[in-house]
C-alpha cells in the first residue's frame, strides 16, 4: 500500500512540475496573480488546497480543479486528473464516459465532457477532464461534486470542492 502512495505522490509532483513548466497558454497550474481570490478578498490558499484524492480499489486518482487557479481552459471547467495503477491499461478508457459534474442543487453543465490527453499512458496518466462552462458555477453555488461512476473497479468515486475553492468573485 505504501508503494502505491509513493508512486502516486511522485506522479502528482511530476504533474505539477510538467504543467507548471509547459509554455502553452492556460496549462500552468501555478499562477500567483489572482490565486485564492474569493468574494473580492484574498484568502490564503495554495494549489495543493484544490487537490482531491481517492485510492479506493486498485486505482489511485488525484484531481485538481484548475479554474480557480486561473489555469482552466477557455470555455471549460477544467480538472487535471492523475491516475495511477498497476493492473489496467488506462489508454483503453475515456474518463469523460464515466464522469458527471453536479452542484449543490443537483444541476449539471450542459453538454458532454471531454477527456483531453496530456501526459503518460498505460498504467499512469495525467490528463484533462473538461466540462462545458455554461455558467454552471454561480455566486450561489455552495459546492461542486465530480462523480466518477463505475470506472474500472469501484462503483462510485466522489470529489467535492466547497464554495471557498470555486474561485467565485461576488
Amino acid at each position: 500500500m505504501r508503494y502505491k502512495i509513493y508512486i502516486f505522490l511522485i506522479i502528482m509532483i511530476s504533474l505539477i512540475f510538467l504543467v507548471a513548466c509547459n509554455d502553452t497558454t492556460n496549462n500552468s497550474l501555478i499562477n500567483n496573480d489572482d490565486q485564492g481570490e474569493a468574494s473580492g478578498e484574498f484568502i490564503n490558499l495554495s494549489p495543493k488546497d484544490y487537490e482531491r484524492y481517492n485510492s479506493d480499489g486498485e486505482l489511485t486518482m488525484g484531481i485538481i480543479f484548475a479554474d480557480p487557479l486561473g489555469e482552466g481552459k477557455d470555455g471549460y471547467l477544467s480538472f487535471v486528473v492523475a491516475i495511477d495503477n498497476h493492473s489496467y491499461d488506462l489508454n483503453e478508457y475515456d474518463l469523460s464516459d464515466y464522469a458527471t459534474l453536479v452542484n449543490d442543487k443537483g444541476e449539471s453543465p450542459e453538454g458532454k465532457p471531454k477527456w483531453e490527453l496530456f501526459s503518460g499512458g498505460g498504467h499512469h496518466v495525467i490528463n484533462y477532464l473538461l466540462f462545458p462552462d455554461d455558467g454552471f458555477i454561480t455566486a450561489d453555488t455552495k459546492y461542486i461534486k465530480l462523480v466518477i461512476n463505475d470506472f474500472i473497479d469501484i462503483p462510485v468515486r466522489e470529489f467535492v470542492w466547497e464554495k471557498e475553492f470555486l474561485g467565485i468573485k461576488e
